[in-house]
């Protein structure tokens, strides 16, 4: 019994070895197989690229929607602005006029919520901006990396 029991755990160490060295040993990969690795991640890599430049063309389009209705809601701000400024000149010309008051007043508040809107557009068009020059420093880091994998794919060693 006991010499059963050497026996078996002597088998199990030389598979528990045999094991170990085999998954520590390097796993040789011949020239053509590592060739096709390469064209595999340049494939991934094109279409990485790709996926980049769409978003970066709906990002661009973006940002022109984007600052032309900053433009139109700059230039009512500026309205607004001198519509609030005329009426204010117009009650301090008769400061005991209920009317203008009133008239100014709403100016005043027109102003300052186109001012509002145009500060969000403002900050949202910076955004859009960011985000551009995000794609564009991720689509060149891709390129330089398909320029990379390129050159590795055509300089496989041949056996």
């Amino acid at each position: 019994m006991n010499r059963i029991k050497k026996n078996v755990s002597s088998v199990l160490i030389a598979i528990l070895l045999v094991v170990f060295i085999s998954s520590c040993s390097k796993k040789v990969v011949s020239p053509e197989v590592q060739k096709l690795q390469a064209q595999k991640e340049l494939l991934d890599l094109n279409s990485t690229l790709n996926k980049l430049n769409l978003s970066l063309e709906r990002e661009l389009a973006n940002v022109k929607k984007l600052v032309d209705d900053v433009n139109k809601a700059n230039d009512n701000a500026s309205k607004s602005a001198e519509e609030a400024n005329k009426k204010s000149a117009e009650l301090a010309k008769n400061p005991g006029d209920s009317r203008l008051a009133k008239k100014a007043d709403r100016a005043a508040r027109r102003a300052a919520s186109d001012a509002k809107k145009a500060r969000k557009l403002n900050d949202k068009l910076a955004d859009a901006n960011d985000e551009v020059q995000d794609y564009q420093k991720d689509i060149s880091s891709t390129k330089a990396k398909l320029d990379e994998l390129g050159s590795k794919i055509n300089y496989v060693p041949n056996q």
